[in-house]
C-alpha cells in the first residue's frame, strides 16, 4: 500500500494549475493595460487605494503581496502620473496615506473595463455556481496559506 505523499501527481497538477493561471492572468492583465503603460500590480494597487483610502505604503504593500520596495516604485509611478496623492496619515505622524486623485479614478474606470474582460474568460469556462464555488475555495485556501506564511515568518 502506498502513502498518498508518494504520489505527487495530484499535488503537482494543483500547483501547476495555480501557477499557470497566475502567470496567464498577470500576462493578459499586463497586455490589457498596455495603453496606460501600467502593470496589473499597479492596477491592483489603485483598486485597493480606492476601496481602502488612507492606507500607508506598508499596508498597501501587504495587501498587494509585494515587497515595500516594489510598492514604493509603483506608488511613485502613480504619483508622477497624477493618479495618486500622498497626504499625512491621521493615525501616525511619520506615515503617509494614499488616495486616488480624480484623474486616478477616471483612469481606473477605463482600466476596469479592460481587466473585467479577464473575468469574461472565467464566465465562458464556468457557470455562476461554479464561479462562486471556485471563489470560495480560492479564498479559503489563500487564507490558510497566508496563515502558514505568517507562522513561518515569525
Amino acid at each position: 500500500m502506498s502513502d498518498e505523499r508518494d504520489e505527487p501527481d495530484e499535488l503537482t497538477y494543483l500547483l501547476d494549475g495555480v501557477f499557470r493561471l497566475e502567470r496567464a492572468v498577470t500576462r493578459i492583465g499586463n497586455l490589457r493595460l498596455t495603453p496606460w503603460h501600467l502593470s496589473l500590480s499597479s492596477y491592483a494597487a489603485m483598486r485597493i487605494i480606492e476601496t481602502k483610502p488612507r492606507l500607508s505604503l506598508a499596508q498597501l504593500s501587504r495587501r498587494c503581496f509585494v515587497r515595500p520596495q516594489t510598492m514604493t516604485r509603483i506608488v511613485s509611478t502613480l504619483r508622477d502620473r497624477g493618479y495618486v496623492e500622498r497626504t499625512a496619515n491621521p493615525e501616525s505622524e511619520r506615515a503617509m496615506s494614499l488616495t486616488l486623485t480624480r484623474e486616478g479614478i477616471s483612469v481606473l474606470r477605463e482600466m476596469d473595463a479592460e481587466v473585467l474582460q479577464i473575468n469574461d474568460s472565467f464566465a465562458r469556462a464556468l457557470d455562476g455556481d461554479e464561479r462562486a464555488e471556485l471563489v470560495r475555495m480560492l479564498r479559503t485556501t489563500a487564507i490558510l496559506v497566508e496563515e502558514e506564511l505568517r507562522e513561518l515568518e515569525r
